[in-house]
């Protein structure tokens, strides 16, 4: 029988503890790094990791464009905090209005963090609030859709980070199946008949440019965007009355997605806009509708489109045409229609 005094075995149980920590070390060596999990491309080009369990975020907005989009994919109950440009959307959607506010474009910090939400979805072109927000440890999915392929891209995009994907591919389809009609009727509309048509912003000579998608919508409704040339990273521009009657559009649009700071009837009974060529024919319009809109980028520029395409081309799409697209869009997106004096359209 082998005897060990205390030392000897003190020394022993170093030894083999030394070689359990180096065996472990060398296998941990060399197993490879845990998976990171899925990634998205959000609309600022920046990389973004999935939630674990898209359904428990916590989602918050400033940005009026985003809630269209939330509400076609059916996030709206994750919404906690959000800035609906109208009373339509809290009076159609009655999760946004028990949601509260963060800010109304511009991002209030304290609010946000208070607010309990997990993600904030945001405009692209605002890296000064994104980094601000990341700092809360508040994660940040941006997104722009300034054409129709912006807009798929922030459906699938949104679709992706929140697990919504069938809803945007149903969306999507959707959407594609109505452009294909407008298509198909500006496809039958003589090249010498176009009409030349400007969308116009909160204030005269305020216009949309030609990286903006009102002027997207002018085409593909079978117009010409007189102001196609210019551009201003998407945004609203200040071009200046003189510019807007060299331009001399023969249809003048002016957008409800702003408040405007005039009204068409103003400028139908202005002497000095009647040399232009859409006021002396009587065709200035407010783009519909009065508490909805239908020119900010989202499923509703469907019928901002058909809505152009109807006022330039009465003889190729007619109002009863026009008024059942209305009813599909909103049995589509909400599951019930609305009345037009309640959205506030008139349709000739």
């Amino acid at each position: 029988m082998i005897r060990h005094n205390g030392k000897s075995l003190c020394a022993l149980l170093l030894a083999v503890l030394l070689t359990l920590n180096l065996c472990a070390c060398g296998c941990q060596s060399q197993q490879s790094p845990a998976p990171t999990g899925e990634t998205v491309t959000d609309g600022a080009g920046r990389t973004l990791a999935l939630p674990e369990d898209p359904a428990e975020e916590k989602i918050a907005s400033v940005y009026g464009t985003a809630v269209p989009f939330l509400v076609a994919l059916g996030l709206s109950e994750q919404v906690v905090a959000v800035n609906a440009k109208s009373s339509f959307w809290t009076d159609a959607v009655p999760a946004l209005d028990e949601a509260g506010t963060v800010g109304r474009g511009v991002v209030d910090l304290e609010a946000l963090a208070a607010s309990g939400a997990t993600v904030l979805v945001h405009r692209a072109n605002d890296r000064e609030t994104v980094e601000a927000v990341e700092r809360l440890g508040i994660d940040v999915v941006c997104i722009s859709g300034e054409d129709l392929e912006g807009i798929y891209q922030t459906l699938r995009l949104l679709g992706t980070y929140f697990g919504r994907e069938d809803r945007a591919e149903e969306v999507i389809a959707w959407m594609e199946g109505k452009f294909e009609i407008i298509d198909e009727i500006v496809a039958g509309i003589p090249q010498e008949e176009r009409v030349t048509a400007l969308v116009m912003g909160s204030e005269p000579g305020r216009i949309a440019g030609g990286d903006m998608l009102q002027s997207w919508m002018i085409e593909k409704a079978g117009g010409i965007s007189v102001s196609a040339q210019v551009t201003n990273d998407s945004n609203w521009m200040n071009v200046g009355v003189e510019t807007v009657f060299s331009w001399n559009p023969q249809y003048l649009f002016c957008t409800s997605s702003a408040a405007l700071d005039y009204t068409p009837e103003e400028l139908l009974t202005d002497p000095a806009w009647s040399a232009l060529a859409a006021v002396e024919d009587g065709r200035v319009y407010q783009i519909p509708a009065r508490i909805d809109t239908w020119d900010m980028p989202g499923v509703a520029s469907v019928l901002g489109t058909f809505w152009m395409l109807h006022t330039m081309y009465p003889d190729a799409f007619s109002t009863q045409e026009l008024e059942a697209e209305i009813e599909d869009y909103y049995t589509f997106l909400f599951g019930r229609t609305f009345d037009a004096d309640y959205l506030g359209y008139t349709l000739t």
